[in-house]
């Protein structure tokens, strides 16, 4: 254990294409290096290029060129190879605002870009990416000038580059824009059409209604031009594809014409909208009143969220004022940032804002801390939260990696954790549909959570990650009650696993998805505790169960008056009353009361699904979990597949007789077996004995779902 980063994580650093790559790839560290001293030259970082061009900027190629060119990472490079993939990337660059230029042998260069006019408001400045590739045998010498504004790099033979250019603000007019290029002294110019809309300036304060102070919120603004920002302010793309930003009290930004403004601050305040028109060379003004329909923190219920990176694989690059700013926006009370390595990439990111305890941005209402997600591909990743110092190794069987073999297994790691006072979950257990052992096992290496039911047993894990993005919450759950149904104790949590640094998770590593664009919050934990809000307290509450996971709703459950995490002691035939409710801000369709993984009772919701109640008796037979879950269908509100809501269970012991269902031990009995022969078939080793260790582990973890399948076989 330590407080100090890990000696493979470096301080923050500019992001350009070599770092992301030795970010992402496994590769060895003097490759890494390589890469960034080839692309020493080029002067516009990703991050900045990004934030002056926005969304006129597509990074969406550049993984498929990466996939293109890609050298095999394992066997030794010549810096020529390295550099031909750069310069790829470089190629796969797009956007209405950037331009392709050549230099060519013994002619004028040539610059071509992607069709359509630079749309955009009067008085908002252009910015222009030219990447340069020099196609001739000598260095060769580019410049690019518009409007009297100019920039320049130089190009080696072979090679590719670039230059961002500011053109200055632009006047309201629909037009031809001339942009010279110069290469090596030869001149080519390209008419870039601009629709420049006539604009003027809205400023919006943000308030809550009930207190009168400006708040931070999440805030979606478009005009007739597109998604609007402030100046300097980087726009995201959710899941559902919208333009948003964070804004801490208000913002002031360029619009034209009719403006929509939507701002939200997490699930329980009432979303804002607002429409104005806005005219030319007026300054208009505005307020957004944030009215809250829930306020769970004054009946002791704090929201977090136990699983954001603020550095992953994206082309932003941030710092811990950008997590807190998200964290007040998104109404979190605790936001555990993660230290972790990236995809398959060795180094490990945001070490640096480890301190072993709260940040110094948290406050009383508000606790940001770094913990750690330790990763394994084989066996799955765990969010490691409240630690005071980090666990190492932070990841196994990474390739290039001081840890490339899966030992030990994550057993051993949490134990570390929980000595360094954490408490550990499983993070995105399910990533695909279903849980039949065919599926969960048909890949080795998914990131799905396949030792857990071996950390359960061994008492190593503290709950569960029943909702992150873009997980499959359904299955998740269900996951999670035959865990449950086997006498384990695991309260829910929610992990979004969201990636602060990206603009749009749907381009850099071209996911399928936007989810991990969407910001913090989306889904959340409530935790019931006591007093002032510390890190301790919270996660104690987690630990006692006393949670319920949420990207909509707000539930309650009570069996003879006890609460969520209590235990009730019953006799055989004892009658539970059971009290249900759920409010929710996205509408949902139905709450169920589950009992042992089965719903025995469930209500439609009311009020166009804005609440739902229920009230059932629940006979005693046998030791039994309750629990309540809502649900409803998509929405724009509900940064998920759709609304979803779930309790931590209230368990019933009846004569002191544990909870079991055979069906569910065995089903864990034999997903051990295939988890230890999919450990010998494709699990790293150093050695014959580190295999053995890590198969004993789960062993170890077997015998107790066999006993439980055993005892009730023998009606025990």
């Amino acid at each position: 254990m330590t407080t100090d980063p890990p000696s493979d994580t470096a301080g923050p650093r500019p992001i350009t294409f070599g770092t992301w790559l030795h970010d992402t790839v496994p590769m060895p560290e003097e490759m890494g290096e390589r890469l960034r001293t080839l692309e020493s030259d080029v002067s516009p970082t990703l991050s900045e290029i990004r934030a002056a061009l926005g969304f006129a900027l597509d990074l969406s190629g550049v993984w498929a060129a990466y996939e293109q060119g890609a050298p095999d990472f394992t066997q030794p490079q010549d810096d020529g190879q390295l550099a031909a993939l750069l310069d790829a990337l470089w190629r796969a660059v797009r956007g209405p605002r950037v331009v392709q230029a050549r230099a060519v042998a013994g002619g004028d260069p040539r610059a071509e870009r992607d069709r359509g006019p630079i749309a955009m408001r009067e008085g908002e400045r252009l910015a222009l990416l030219v990447v340069a590739t020099n196609e001739t045998e000598a260095n060769a010498e580019f410049s690019a000038e518009a409007r009297g504004a100019g920039a320049g790099v130089s190009v080696a033979s072979g090679r590719a580059s670039a230059l961002l250019l500011d053109a200055g603000p632009m006047p309201a007019g629909a037009y031809l824009l001339p942009l010279m290029i110069v290469a090596s002294g030869r001149v080519t110019t390209l008419d870039l059409p601009v629709e420049c809309a006539a604009a003027g300036t809205l400023a919006v304060a943000i308030i809550d209604d009930a207190s009168g102070e400006r708040v931070a919120a999440r805030v979606y603004c478009a005009d007739d031009v597109g998604p609007v920002a402030p100046a300097g302010v980087t726009l995201r793309r959710d899941r559902h594809g919208n333009a948003w930003f964070h804004a801490d009290g208000g913002f002031e930004a360029t619009t034209a014409g009719r403006t929509r403004i939507r701002v939200v601050r997490g699930i329980e305040y009432e979303p804002a909208d607002l429409a104005i028109s806005v005219r030319p060379d007026v300054a208009a003004t505005a307020e957004a009143r944030l009215r809250r329909w829930s306020h769970m923190a004054a009946d002791g219920w704090r929201s977090g969220d136990v699983h954001v990176h603020l550095h992953y694989g994206g082309e932003l690059a941030l710092a811990p004022v950008d997590a807190a700013l998200a964290q007040r926006a998104e109404d979190l009370h605790v936001l555990h940032m993660m230290v972790a390595n990236c995809n398959d990439g060795a180094r490990i990111l945001d070490g640096e804002f480890f301190e072993g305890g709260p940040h110094a941005l948290s406050d009383g209402a508000h606790i940001l801390q770094w913990g750690e997600e330790f990763r394994n591909s084989l066996y799955g990743h765990m969010c490691l939260f409240g630690i005071d110092a980090l666990v190492e190794p932070a990841c196994t069987g990474v390739a290039f990696s001081r840890n490339p073999h899966d030992f030990p297994a994550n057993a051993a790691l949490a134990a570390v954790a929980h000595a360094a006072g954490g408490t550990v979950s499983y993070a995105h257990p399910v990533l695909e549909d279903g849980i039949d052992l065919d599926r969960v096992f048909s890949v080795a290496r998914t990131v799905e959570a396949k030792e857990l039911p071996v950390d359960a047993a061994l008492g190593r894990v503290n709950a569960v990650d029943i909702m992150s993005y873009p997980g499959k919450n359904m299955d998740a759950a269900r996951l999670w009650y035959r865990l449950l149904n086997c006498g384990l104790r695991l309260a829910a949590t929610a992990g979004t696993d969201t990636f602060m640094n990206m603009n749009d998770s749907s381009e850099l590593l071209a996911m399928a998805n936007r989810d991990f664009s969407s910001p913090p919050g989306g889904d959340r934990v409530f935790v019931r505790m006591d007093g002032a809000l510390t890190s301790e307290a919270w996660c104690a509450g987690v630990r006692r169960g006393e949670t319920f996971v949420t990207n909509g709703a707000m539930l309650d459950l009570r069996v003879d008056g006890c609460g969520i995490g209590a235990e009730l002691r019953a006799r055989a035939g004892d009658v539970l009353r059971v009290e249900a409710s759920a409010g929710s801000y996205a509408p949902m369709e139905r709450i169920e009361l589950i009992v042992n993984g089965e719903v025995v009772e469930a209500a439609g919701a009311t009020d166009g699904g804005r609440s739902a109640r229920l009230e059932h008796q629940v006979v005693a037979r046998a030791s039994c979990w309750i629990a309540l879950r809502a649900t409803g269908s998509a929405h724009d509100l509900v940064l998920d597949d759709a609304l979803f809501a779930h309790t931590s269970p209230i368990y019933v012991t009846v004569d002191d007789s544990p909870i079991a269902r055979g069906g569910d031990a065995a089903y864990f009995v034999e997903w051990i077996e295939r988890l230890m022969a999919m450990a010998r078939e494709d699990g790293r080793f150093a050695s014959d004995e580190q295999r053995e260790q890590v198969l004993a582990v789960f062993r170890e973890g077997q015998a107790y779902y066999r006993a439980r399948a055993g005892r009730i076989a023998a009606g025990r």
